[in-house]
């Protein structure tokens, strides 16, 4: 009954290593999954930035033309107009910098979700043969 059990702890040992395997696998999924959202998230919020600009300017020169300056001929106008486009570059780049850092975030995460899987199948084997073995030794000593 022993050589059964063991052949039966086998089986539902490595069973249960590949439904680990595929639930890593479907977690890593997820991870990039988000890994696609956080990238259409940043380029949205860069695409909310560049508007934001453009509102910015249109407004600047709206202003500027209801008081009678001229565009393009007002030094401090120009300044300021240079000033609101520096600073929506560097929040572009910030934008772009997190969208990478969490899109790097995620495939780390998925990356590590594989590994698992494969660790707790590697393991798993490995178990199982072991207890082959066991079982090999067990019935030639009979």
């Amino acid at each position: 009954m022993g050589v059964e059990m063991q052949i039966i702890g086998a089986i539902v040992g490595l069973a249960g290593a590949s439904q680990a395997k595929a639930a890593s696998e479907m977690e890593a999924k997820a991870y990039e999954e988000q890994a696609k959202m956080a990238s259409i998230q940043a380029r949205q919020q860069e695409e909310e930035r560049r508007t934001q600009l453009r509102k910015q300017l249109a407004s600047l020169g709206t202003s500027m033309s209801a008081q009678g300056v001229a565009l393009g001929t007002s030094a401090s106008v120009g300044a300021i107009k240079k000033s609101e486009i520096d600073i929506a570059k560097k929040d572009i780049s910030s934008i772009k910098l997190m969208g990478m850092s969490n899109r790097r975030k995620y495939d780390i995460s998925a990356a590590g979700s594989r590994a698992s899987g494969k660790a707790t199948m590697t393991a798993a084997l490995g178990k199982a043969a072991g207890q082959a073995y066991s079982i090999n030794k067990g019935v030639g000593q009979t």
